[in-house]
């Protein structure tokens, strides 16, 4: 059972740290939606009493919990050390609850945007189009009333029967928000299917979840179809773009491969509108949900064997959202005013379902890419002008390399930056804290960094989240100087609702992942046989529990006790380090770990992410060791535009061939490579010799899903990678050592 709920506005009622904070809300009923509005302008947490006080010491060990042996203490953060966090406030338990004070609050404020498509022309058009929170509102209650009605008169189930999973397959759109609105309006239970791992994948949870209905992009209805005769309990299948009566009555009655499913069930075609038009003349009343409230069910892209089901209750979210408020920061003049979010990372992924989550109950308006495509991503960040961003670190190495590239046309730009930007890196790292200085206002804005944020759609932004993967450090503190803009490197999985720690934006000492967020605690457990030794040297496993983290895999008990030990303790699989401040350090990965012929241990997710942290010129990293060999090859992941002007220096010609022709010069000429793997290198701290990459072989994204070589979030699939990769890395050795003779 659940720890009862403990909401961020009973910490700040009862801890003096936030006495000014409880003044400033004095004058409201607490538990009021006008005492919650006031709070919401006052947070973050982090400000009281000071900020600089809690930059110092973010978590602290819990009192006596030093005591069982091979185990640090226990983490919590400061802002809360004695109560974990569960909610905002006691009449905001659910994400439903946060989702409805936003649309009581502010009615007119955009919420779901997208491009219009001028049917004329066929051509988009230069602006963002938004329904409102009311209209947001009404339109899933509606969706939410058509999905019960349709689906149990299939089951012939009474009309307000939510014990059943809705099933959701689709890129970003906003059908897929109004699909998750709806369910939560209605206490039904969601899943989302992911649309890169192939119909194996999507029919297995479609039949262990027992799901009756489907909702999909019109783009995946070849592969729905496909699926059909192998899905045993849908009856429901939803398109969520526009379809006329015609084709309608075409998938009915002629391209359904089945007419019935496994229970007799008749299966039947429906557009979304239709289904909004069912629920819009039959209403059934909403049936919000509570905590324990089964929230979705979100299949983890396991690197071997079969997805596992996490389920997320309300309380989960809830616990996320309260941790989102207690850390983001809304400055004073953008309060009240509308703020914008893009919806970029896949929404089948936990991370950025979290992200909206937060963004629904701050009103902020989300809007989407006009298509399903990365490469469109600056363009509609220039119209959207977003005020905050997810984005994970492949998309900000690319931001780097394209600054980079455009600063590098003429001497005399080139010059005047690294000027600028030198001097802003120089007082990022001495300092910390935002530049508030009147240099950086009246001319480095105005001669370099608003330009560069406006080419990139930045021009409104304010923070950017990254997370699911390492991020060179010179990446960040680049990108910090580039832009003027906080970036903050979080730490999360499935289990945990994404984030449950979040690094602070203007850190001089950049790299970590902040401390345990509010919703949850840590602790990390020794792991001997790789040299960790957490109740010595605050090394180890990472361990964490809380309100924010998950209680069970889906029907599966099995994986369940795996992970959760009897008091509680979700085992992470990741090897991190406490500093100094209490902020999370990632640092290795639990098990991956084998010998080469000389004796000695290698780990090779922590090189993988060493170099992926440190070295801007790569993308990908898969590391490879042979136990019968003494050293370390590799298939690496090329960033062209960062990796052309380091070669160019020796090589002028570089700069004349497509990215294709410098893949294949690398991989044909050992000179170069051995001179790019030389680059590569240099730019690693941290690792002996024997860690490093003696050969390679580069692409352009050589580690595919398509291969199946790593998972949706890009973790290796080690197993099936070296299996795949043999032939290449059998040639690799053959070739031999291109630096056994230099100093590493």
């Amino acid at each position: 059972m659940p720890a009862p709920d403990y909401a961020l506005t009973d910490l700040i009622e009862s801890d003096p740290r936030f006495e000014s904070l409880k003044t400033r809300l004095a004058g409201y009923t607490k538990g009021s939606d006008e005492y919650i509005e006031e709070l919401y302008s006052q947070l973050p947490l982090t400000s009281y009493p000071r900020y600089k006080t809690f930059l110092k010491k973010q978590a602290v060990a819990i009192s006596n919990s030093d005591n069982e042996s091979g185990f640090s203490p226990i983490y919590r953060s400061s802002l809360s050390s004695e109560n974990l966090i569960s909610c905002v406030d006691k009449n905001l338990r659910t994400a439903y609850d946060h989702f409805m004070f936003s649309a009581r609050r502010w009615p007119q404020r955009d919420c779901l945007g997208s491009r219009p498509i001028d049917k004329a022309t066929g051509t988009w058009e230069e602006t963002y189009r938004f329904e409102p929170y009311s209209t947001v509102s009404k339109r899933c209650h509606n969706i939410g009333s058509g999905i019960l009605s349709l689906v149990n008169t299939k089951r012939k189930r009474p009309l307000e029967a939510n014990d059943f999973v809705v099933a959701i397959l689709s890129h970003n759109n906003p059908e897929w928000i109004l699909t998750d609105l709806a369910c939560q309006a209605y206490s039904l239970t969601n899943t989302a299917l992911y649309e890169t791992l192939g119909p194996k994948t999507s029919e297995y949870i479609l039949n262990l979840t027992e799901a009756p209905i489907l909702i999909f992009a019109k783009s995946n209805m070849y592969h729905v179809l496909k699926m059909l005769p192998d899905m045993k309990f849908v009856n429901t299948l939803v398109c969520m773009d526009e379809l006329t009566n015609t084709e309608l009555n075409v998938l009915n009655e002629s391209l359904l491969p089945i007419k019935c499913n496994s229970l007799n069930e008749r299966i039947t075609f429906f557009s979304l509108e239709q289904v909004e038009q069912v629920g819009r003349f039959n209403e059934i009343p909403a049936i919000p949900p509570t905590p324990d409230s089964l929230y979705t069910i979100s299949f983890t892209s396991g690197t071997t064997g079969l997805p596992k089901g996490v389920e997320m209750s309300h309380r989960n979210i809830a616990s996320g959202i309260a941790f989102a408020f207690s850390t983001f920061r809304v400055p004073p003049d953008e309060r009240n005013q509308q703020l914008h979010d893009m919806c970029f990372l896949p929404l089948a992924h936990i991370f950025e379902r979290m992200v909206i989550a937060y963004d629904l109950a701050i009103g902020f308006g989300i809007g989407f890419l006009h298509r399903p495509d990365p490469t469109v991503l600056v363009e509609d960040l220039k119209i959207l002008k977003p005020y905050a961003i997810a984005l994970v670190p492949r998309i900000l190495t690319r931001f780097e390399a394209g600054i980079k590239n455009a600063l590098d046309k003429s001497a005399v730009q080139r010059n005047v930056a690294n000027t600028i930007l030198d001097s802003k890196s120089a007082r990022f790292t001495a300092k910390g804290g935002p530049d508030k200085s009147i240099m950086n206002f009246l001319v480095y804005h105005r001669v370099l960094i608003d330009k560069i944020r406006d080419s990139l759609g930045l021009s409104n932004n304010s923070f950017i989240i990254t997370g699911s993967a390492p991020i060179s450090k010179d990446t960040l503190l680049f990108l910090r100087s580039a832009l003027d803009i906080g970036i903050r490197q979080g730490y999360g999985l499935t289990e945990t609702f994404a984030g449950v720690c979040l690094s602070e934006p203007f850190e001089k000492d950049v790299g970590s992942c902040g401390a345990i967020g509010i919703s949850a605690e840590c602790r990390l457990k020794s792991v001997p046989e790789m040299g960790y030794h957490a109740d010595k040297d605050l090394r180890g496993e990472l361990q964490v529990r809380g309100p924010q983290v998950f209680e069970r895999y889906f029907k599966n008990a099995d994986e369940t006790s795996k992970a959760i030990d009897q008091d509680g303790w979700f085992s992470t699989g990741d090897v991190a380090f406490i500093d100094g401040k209490g902020r999370i350090n990632v640092i290795d990965r639990v098990k991956n770990f084998f010998k080469l012929a000389h004796g000695e241990y290698i780990a090779p997710e922590k090189i993988e992410n060493i170099y992926l942290s440190s070295c801007p010129y790569i993308t990908q990293i898969f590391v490879f060791g042979d136990p019968l060999k003494t050293f370390l090859v590799g298939i690496v992941g090329v960033d062209v535009d960062a990796a052309q002007p380091i070669l160019a220096t020796k090589h002028p010609e570089v700069k004349t061939w497509t990215k294709e022709v410098l893949v294949e010069n690398l991989n044909r000429n050992t000179k170069l490579k051995k001179e790019f793997l030389n680059k590569i290198n240099k730019c690693i701290d941290g690792l002996q010799g024997f860690e490093k990459l003696h050969n390679i072989k580069v692409g352009l994204d050589p580690l595919t899903l398509e291969d199946d070589v790593v998972t949706p979030t890009f973790k290796i699939k080690r197993a099936k990678a070296s299996k795949f990769f043999k032939v290449t890395l059998d040639q690799l050795y053959d070739e031999g050592s291109l630096i056994k003779a230099e100093k590493l």
